[in-house]
């Protein structure tokens, strides 16, 4: 990624980094362009587009496609990632620290208010940023997929202004495990002042191509994920860089239309319209034909001492402060041998927890569930699974809206007790609820 000149721009999303950059360009005189008529007096205001980059701000991204695999079509996609990325105070160096998770939702096409949702993956991220603008990613698992995008122009600009910028995307066509890194340079114009749900937003519109052949990008170091084993942490990170891709060639076009909050200069909106397709060195192709929208919020930080002290009240809860937010773990709830069906004994502490929940107003839960190691991973998984739907569930039929709630089970993976001891194995067998910030 090569930037000349920088801004002070840090927005996040599920799969897009916009980061610190801004382009090394200028408004442009075209037909048409306002800027034609220097001196009039009906010429519109120029602007110069700039955000703060130390609050808390949350983005969900939701993509809706049409897939066809050698020119057949084959299905439609649906996948949701939100995300939560919080400062983290400075590093060594004084540059500011970033940190935070991606929460890949599953494909699929049903109302995610109906239900709690499940999560496919929950990818971390870690990074910094100097002073200048310029970003270095310290934990790289191909999240955020976009980045260095948008970038704003270095120029005051009026509506018909144009600049061009670099960036970079991380791709995975078919979700298995092996992100490419691949360069994008993007056109931009401002097209002007609007209102957006009675607020006032900056639109500025974007095209890239997607123009790449074999040679022409660079696999970042595998993941170890698959579809079927993509939340095995320990396999993150484990390969080393090479010049082969999965697939040898892609075309393709990105029109994008951005809403950008004029208070504070953040990306409320975005709609890319995309229309790509993967190429391999067998000829079979997969197309991608669809649009991608991403909506952006601010984050108002949580009562944590209110919550720490109504949590430690109730029997069996632990409250654990997170950088992304805060952790209830709930130890030795009580269900049926190999079942989510929980018993009755628990409904009281089930509606404690509720009311605990209730005070994170506005606030978005991870519920996760975990088993001991007793040598069957697979259906440890499943039930650890079940288990973490299961108290969801019983959340949202306590009052708490069922699209504040996504779940991950993890079976054994992830053991805080020894397990070859009976108290350890106690220990394992939790479910934990984060309280995202």
């Amino acid at each position: 990624m090569i930037m000349n000149k920088t801004n002070t721009i840090l927005i996040l999303c599920g799969v897009c980094f916009f980061s610190g950059f801004t382009a090394n360009s200028w408004p442009q005189e075209t037909p048409g362009n306002p800027l034609e008529s220097r001196g009039k007096t009906s010429l519109p205001e120029q602007i110069k587009i700039s955000q703060v980059n130390n609050e808390l701000f949350l983005m969900v991204e939701r993509s809706d496609w049409l897939r066809y695999d050698n020119g057949t079509y084959i299905g439609h996609t649906f996948r949701e990632v939100r995300s939560s990325i919080i400062p983290e105070g400075t590093t060594k160096n004084g540059d500011m620290l970033f940190k935070g998770s991606f929460f890949v939702l599953e494909e699929t096409l049903r109302d995610l208010r109906e239900s709690a949702h499940a999560v496919d993956d929950v990818i971390p991220a870690l990074f910094s940023m100097k002073e200048d603008g310029s970003i270095r990613i310290i934990e790289d698992h191909g999240f955020p997929s976009l980045r260095g995008f948008p970038v704003y122009s270095t120029q005051a600009v009026r509506p018909g202004a144009k600049w061009t910028a670099q960036g970079e995307r991380v791709v995975d066509p078919l979700n298995n495990g092996t992100p490419v890194k691949v360069p994008i340079l993007a056109e931009y114009e401002y097209k002007g002042i609007e209102s957006y749900k009675g607020i006032s937003v900056y639109r500025i519109s974007a095209n890239y191509a997607s123009r790449y052949g074999t040679w022409r990008a660079i696999q970042t170091p595998s993941t170890g994920r698959s579809r079927n084993t993509r939340s095995t942490e320990q396999n993150r990170g484990a390969s080393a860089l090479t010049e082969e891709l999965p697939f040898s060639g892609l075309s393709g076009s990105h029109a994008i239309d951005i809403l950008i909050r004029v208070s504070d200069g953040k990306v409320l909106f975005s709609r890319d319209n995309l229309d790509e397709t993967y190429l391999w060195k067998n000829g079979n192709t997969v197309r991608f034909k669809g649009f991608t929208l991403t909506f952006g919020q601010g984050i108002i930080p949580m009562d944590r001492p209110l919550l720490e002290s109504t949590v430690k009240k109730l029997p069996g809860i632990e409250y654990t402060s997170l950088a992304e937010g805060v952790r209830l773990t709930i130890n030795n709830l009580q269900f049926k041998a190999d079942s989510d069906e929980l018993l009755s004994s628990e409904k009281q502490r089930l509606d404690d927890i509720a009311a605990a929940l209730k005070e994170a107003k506005n606030k978005s839960f991870l519920v996760e569930g975990h088993t001991a190691n007793v040598g069957k991973t697979e259906g440890e998984v499943e039930l650890s699974r079940l288990r973490a739907k299961r108290v969801a569930d019983e959340m949202i039929a306590r009052g708490i809206a069922a699209d504040r709630f996504i779940y991950k089970g993890w079976g054994s993976a992830k053991p805080v007790g020894d397990n070859a001891l009976e108290s350890g194995r106690a220990k394992n067998r939790r479910v934990e609820i984060t309280i995202l910030e």
